[in-house]
C-alpha cells in the first residue's frame, strides 16, 4: 500500500513529507495503489481534494492540466465558473513555467472560493476543492521551481446517475440539451453510446433514476421518459440521423463477425462499423432485435419502432445472415476458416427454465416457460392474429420478464391473471413501475408464497399447489432467506401456468471444438476485456452474465467493440481505463460527498401519460411521449451534480484518450 506524501482531503491537511504515515481514515488505500498493472498511481485529484504519493510530481503541473479540463468542459452558464476556470488555469501555467511570483494569487484563491461558494453546478462546485486546499495549505510548493510534467493524466467527468448506468452515457448533458430546445443534439450524446434511442427509452429499467441525487430533494428526474421524448423529438426519426454518420468502411482491416442480433451483438457491430470495420452479422432468426423483440411485448415496445433502429445497422455497412444458427449453420471455427479476424458472441439466453417440481412433465398442455410463452404471443401478434387463453393464469416469478408474461396473459385470458412470487415485493427484481402497471390491470399478487406440485388432468393443467412462506434470517449477503408454513398448502386453479423463473443459454450452440469456455453456470466465461478462452473470440450480454437489463446488453456491446479494435489493432487485449477509474469511484466512495440539497426547491415530477386502463384489451402500446413543455419542465429538475476525478501515473495508460481535450494547448506549453 503507497503512503500519501502530501495532500488536502475533507479540508484536512496531510504531510508525510517528514516521516509518518498519516491518511484519511475512511480512504481505503488499498484500493488506489495501481491503476493498471505496473502503474502506480502518483496523484488522485477528486471533490474531495488531492493526495500526492510520489515526490516527482509537479503539484503546479497537475493541478494545470485538471483545470484545463474544467475550462474546457465549463458550460459557461455561470460567471464564477466560466472565469474562475480560466484565471486558475491560466495561475497555474504560469507558476509551472517559473512565472509564480507574478501570479497574484489572493485573487485566485478568491475566484475559487467564489466557484465553490455561487457556482451553478458541481463542475465549479467541487473541481475548486483542489485548488483552494493548495493554496491553502502548500502554497510554497505551488511557489516552487517547476518540475518536468511527467507521466499520464487520467480525467473523467461524471456523476451518480452516469456511474449507475452500466453505459456510462452522459445524462445530465443530454437533459442541458433538451433544457435549450435541442433535442437533435441531445439525441447526438445518446448515438454516441448506442442506437437503440428509442426503443432503450421505452424499455430501460432506469437505474440511472434510483441513484439520482434528485431523490434527496422530492423525487428522481424523469430521465428515461426525458430519453423518450429526445427519439420522438429530435426533428426526424432516430433511424434518419444515422444516415449524416455515413462511416466509411475500410476493407484493409480486418472482416468481424458478430453472432446473435439483440442488444449487446448490435451495439457490437454499431460501434465496429462507425470504426470503419467491416461487420457481418448472424442470427437464427428472421430479423434482428434478440429478446428486445421476443422477448419485449408490442404494448411496451411497438415493433416497428425496434425494426427502424435495427435497420440503421444495415444503413452503416452491416451485412445480414438471417436464419443462421450457431451450432447448426456454422460454428465458431468454421467462421475463423471463412476469414474473419474476430468473433462476438452475443447470443444471448434464450432457453426458459421451467419449475423442476417433482414429476413435473413439460410436455403437458397449458404449462409453459415465460421465454416460449413471449415468443410464441410476439410471433402471432406479428403476424396479426390476437391469441387466446381461455380460463385462468398463474404466472411463477417476479422479475421482468414474468412481468411481461402476466400482462401479455391479461390481454388474452378470459379468466384472472395470478403472479406467484416465494420472496416479498421488495425482494422482486422487476421494475417497481411494472409491478404497479400489472396491478392496475387487475392482476392478483401472491407474495411469500411458492408452487409445490402442478394439478393436472389428462394432461392438461388444472392448477397449482401453492405454499405460503416465511421469512428466515439473513445471508452473507444480507438477502433474508424463506422456508415453507408448514400445513399452509392451498391450490389455485388454471388453465395454463407460465414458469417465469430463469433463462439460459441454448444447447449445442457450442461445441468443445470451439474452444470457448463455460463458467460453472453455463454462461461464456469472459475476462473483464470480455475475451474469452479463445484468441478472437468476444461474447457479452446475457449469454456471458446470465440474464441482465436491455442497457446492460448494450454497454457490454460497445465495451466488446472497442477490445476487439484493440484485439486487431495491437494482438492483444488489454485495460479499459474507464472501467478502472469506475472501479475507484465505487471503491473509495468519491461520489458519496455528503452535498446539502436541503435548500434545493422542490419541483413536482411529471406524471407518464398513458392510455386508460380500460382500453389495454390489446397490445397498444400503454405509455405514451411526455410533451416539450413537460420534457423542459422535467430538464429544469437536474441539477448537474458533476464530480470530475484525476489520476497521475508515471507511465503511459493504455487506452487513454485524454490528451485529445487539450488540443487547443499545445503539450509544449506544460513543460
Amino acid at each position: 500500500m503507497r503512503k500519501i506524501l502530501y495532500g488536502v482531503w475533507k479540508g484536512v491537511k496531510y504531510d508525510n513529507t517528514q516521516g509518518g504515515h498519516a491518511a484519511p481514515k475512511d480512504l481505503p488505500l488499498d484500493k488506489i495503489n495501481n491503476f493498471n498493472p505496473g502503474n502506480p498511481i502518483d496523484a488522485l485529484i477528486s471533490n474531495f481534494g488531492f493526495l500526492v504519493f510520489d515526490e516527482s510530481v509537479s503539484l503546479a503541473g497537475i493541478l494545470a492540466r485538471y483545470y484545463s479540463y474544467v475550462h474546457e468542459i465549463s458550460c459557461g452558464r455561470c460567471t464564477p465558473c466560466r472565469t474562475g476556470s480560466i484565471l486558475i488555469e491560466m495561475a497555474l501555467r504560469d507558476a509551472h513555467a517559473g512565472r509564480a511570483a507574478e501570479v497574484d494569487w489572493d485573487h485566485i484563491l478568491e475566484s475559487a472560493e467564489q466557484m465553490e461558494q455561487t457556482s451553478l453546478c458541481g463542475i465549479g462546485r467541487t473541481t475548486a476543492v483542489a485548488m483552494i486546499g493548495a493554496l491553502t495549505f502548500f502554497k510554497d510548493r505551488l511557489l516552487a521551481p517547476a518540475k518536468p510534467m511527467k507521466g499520464d493524466m487520467y480525467l473523467t467527468m461524471t456523476a451518480k446517475c452516469i456511474e449507475a448506468c452500466p453505459a456510462h452515457v452522459n445524462i445530465p448533458r443530454y437533459i442541458d440539451y433538451v433544457r435549450d430546445g435541442h433535442p437533435e443534439l441531445a439525441a447526438g450524446v445518446l448515438l454516441h453510446h448506442y442506437p437503440l434511442v428509442s426503443t432503450c427509452g421505452r424499455v430501460c429499467v432506469k437505474p440511472c433514476e434510483k441513484a439520482c441525487n434528485r431523490n434527496a430533494v422530492d423525487a428522481p428526474v424523469a430521465i428515461k421518459e426525458i430519453k423518450r421524448y429526445i427519439s420522438d423529438h429530435s426533428g426526424m426519426p432516430i433511424s434518419e440521423l444515422f444516415k449524416g454518420m455515413d462511416p466509411m468502411t475500410d476493407y484493409t482491416k480486418a472482416r468481424v463477425a458478430v453472432v446473435g442480433a439483440g442488444p449487446a451483438g448490435l451495439n457490437c457491430a454499431y460501434h465496429l462499423l462507425m470504426m470503419g470495420y467491416p461487420v457481418d452479422i448472424f442470427d437464427k432468426d428472421r430479423q434482428a432485435g434478440g429478446m428486445a423483440l421476443r422477448g419485449i411485448p408490442p404494448y411496451r415496445l411497438p415493433k416497428g419502432v425496434l425494426q427502424k433502429e435495427t435497420d440503421a445497422i444495415g444503413e452503416l455497412g452491416g451485412v445480414w445472415h438471417f436464419g443462421q444458427r450457431l451450432g447448426r449453420d456454422f460454428t465458431v471455427s468454421s467462421l475463423f476458416d471463412d476469414g474473419y479476424g474476430a468473433v462476438f458472441l452475443g447470443i444471448g439466453c434464450a432457453e426458459g427454465a421451467y419449475l423442476g417440481l417433482p414429476g413435473e412433465d413439460t410436455s403437458m398442455k397449458g404449462y409453459r416457460n415465460g421465454i416460449d410463452f413471449l415468443l410464441d404471443i410476439e410471433t402471432k401478434v406479428a403476424d396479426g392474429i390476437l391469441p387466446r387463453i381461455d380460463g385462468d393464469v398463474v404466472v411463477v416469478g417476479c422479475g421482468n420478464v414474468a412481468m411481461d408474461c402476466c400482462r401479455t396473459a391479461r390481454r388474452i385470458a378470459t379468466g384472472k391473471v395470478h403472479v406467484v412470487y416465494r420472496r416479498t415485493e421488495q425482494d422482486a427484481s422487476a421494475d417497481p413501475d411494472e409491478i404497479e402497471a400489472a396491478r392496475e390491470e387487475g392482476i392478483e399478487f401472491h407474495f411469500l408464497t411458492n408452487p409445490v406440485s402442478i394439478l393436472s388432468e389428462d394432461g392438461h393443467v388444472t392448477g397449482v399447489k401453492l405454499t405460503r412462506m416465511r421469512q428466515t434470517e439473513r445471508d452473507a449477503r444480507g438477502r433474508r432467506g424463506v422456508k415453507p408454513i408448514e400445513g399452509s398448502e392451498y391450490d389455485v386453479s388454471c388453465s395454463t401456468l407460465i414458469a417465469a423463473i430463469g433463462q439460459k443459454v441454448e444447447r449445442n450452440v457450442l461445441s468443445e471444438a470451439d474452444g470457448v469456455l463455460l463458467d460453472r453456470r453455463g454462461n461464456i466465461s469472459v475476462n473483464s476485456a470480455l475475451a474469452t478462452s479463445r484468441p478472437g473470440v468476444f461474447a457479452g450480454g446475457d449469454c456471458a452474465s446470465g440474464p441482465t437489463i436491455l442497457i446492460e446488453g448494450l454497454a457490454k456491446g460497445q465495451m466488446a467493440a472497442n477490445s476487439i479494435d484493440e484485439y486487431l489493432s495491437r494482438g492483444s487485449v488489454g485495460f479499459t481505463p474507464r472501467t478502472r477509474m469506475g472501479e475507484i469511484i465505487h471503491d473509495c466512495r468519491l461520489l458519496d460527498d455528503g452535498a446539502d440539497y436541503t435548500l434545493i426547491l422542490k419541483r413536482p415530477r411529471v406524471e407518464t401519460p398513458h392510455i386508460p386502463v380500460s382500453e389495454r384489451n390489446n397490445f397498444r402500446e400503454v405509455d405514451l411521449t411526455i410533451s416539450t413543455e413537460a420534457a423542459e419542465h422535467e430538464a429544469e429538475r437536474c441539477m448537474r451534480c458533476y464530480r470530475m476525478y484525476a489520476v497521475v501515473t508515471p507511465r503511459p495508460i493504455p487506452g487513454n484518450d485524454t490528451d485529445r481535450l487539450y488540443r487547443r494547448k499545445p503539450e509544449t506549453e506544460m513543460k
